[in-house]
């Protein structure tokens, strides 16, 4: 499965379940995310659907989704490979400073998620 695919499968899962614990067993019965995914994103999550708006490949191992979720919130994911595409991370982009503030306490300067 390419990271593409891999992704839209996983944003798939949120429209077939609606239920954030059910997408989360999925995803670790089907040995979709990596070893060091924030599980805590996907279980207070709560917007639905998403559509990807862009795909940046940082190198042969690493490419990074922007998404938009139905409440017009961005998200970002990234897919790794580690012996297999995996989903790295799934986050919200930060409330806190958008991703434009090098000092933010919030999300530690990284733009997205929560420290």
């Amino acid at each position: 499965m390419d990271p593409a695919e891999l992704l839209e499968n996983f944003i798939k899962l949120f429209e077939d379940y609606k239920d954030n614990l059910k997408v989360l067993n999925y995803l670790i019965e089907h040995d979709m995310i990596h070893p060091s995914f924030e599980k805590r994103y996907i279980l207070n999550n709560d917007d639905f659907p998403f559509t990807i708006s862009d795909m940046i490949r940082k190198n042969d191992n690493v490419v990074e989704f922007y998404l938009e979720a139905a409440s017009g919130c961005p998200y970002k994911g990234e897919v790794i490979f580690d012996g297999r595409w995996c989903l790295k991370s799934f986050r919200f982009q930060c409330q806190g400073c958008f991703g434009d503030d090098s000092l933010c306490n919030v999300c530690g300067s990284s733009g997205w998620g929560v420290l």
